[in-house]
C-alpha cells in the first residue's frame, strides 16, 4: 500500500523559480521578480526561490516538484522588455524556428536534461523576458524594470486562480 505523502509534500507544490545573474544586467530580472513574489501573501504549498544556476542544478532543483515557474531573461528578438509566458514545448519549437535563447547551459539545457532523465515537473511554466542589457553591470535596464509590475502581477493573478 503506497504510503500517504507527507505533509510538506502535500503543501508545497508549486515552486517558481526566478532564474538569472543580479551582476550582469537584465539577466538579473528572474532574480528580481522573485524577490518581489516572495513579498506577496501566496497560496498554501507555493514556494517561491531565486536560483543562479547552471542546467545540472536546476534540474536537481525542479526535481520533486508537482509544478514549476521559471523566471528569466529570454532572448526572443522581441522589443527589450516584451515578457510572454511559455510552455516547454514552445521553446524547443521558437528555439528551432527563431533563434530563441534561453541562456546557454541554463534553462533549455535543464530542461533538456531533466526530460532525457526523466525528472521533468509534471508542469513547467516559462516566463521570458526580452532583455536590453546583457553585460557586466547591476540593475536592469528601463525597459525590463517597466515589464516588472504587469508581469508579477500577472504570475499572482495566475498562482491564484490556479490554486483555488
Amino acid at each position: 500500500m503506497p504510503q500517504d505523502p507527507s505533509p510538506q509534500e502535500e503543501q508545497q507544490h508549486t515552486l517558481i523559480l526566478g532564474v538569472g545573474n543580479t551582476l550582469y544586467g537584465d539577466d538579473g530580472l528572474g532574480v528580481r521578480v522573485a524577490e518581489l513574489l516572495a513579498q506577496e501573501r501566496l497560496p498554501a504549498g507555493v514556494v517561491v526561490e531565486e536560483a543562479g544556476l547552471n542546467g545540472v542544478d536546476l534540474v536537481i532543483k525542479m526535481e520533486g516538484w508537482q509544478r514549476v515557474i521559471l523566471i528569466d531573461a529570454v532572448q526572443m528578438g522581441a522589443k527589450p522588455g516584451t515578457w510572454r509566458r511559455f510552455k516547454p514545448e514552445e521553446v524547443q519549437l521558437m528555439a528551432e524556428e527563431q533563434g530563441l535563447s534561453l541562456h546557454e547551459g541554463g534553462i533549455a539545457s535543464a530542461l533538456e536534461l531533466a526530460q532525457a532523465l526523466g525528472k521533468l515537473p509534471g508542469e513547467i511554466v516559462i516566463y521570458g523576458v526580452e532583455p536590453e542589457v546583457l553585460e557586466v553591470r547591476e540593475g536592469l535596464s528601463s525597459s525590463v524594470q517597466a515589464a516588472i509590475p504587469e508581469l508579477t502581477q500577472h504570475i499572482l493573478e495566475e498562482i491564484w486562480k490556479r490554486e483555488r
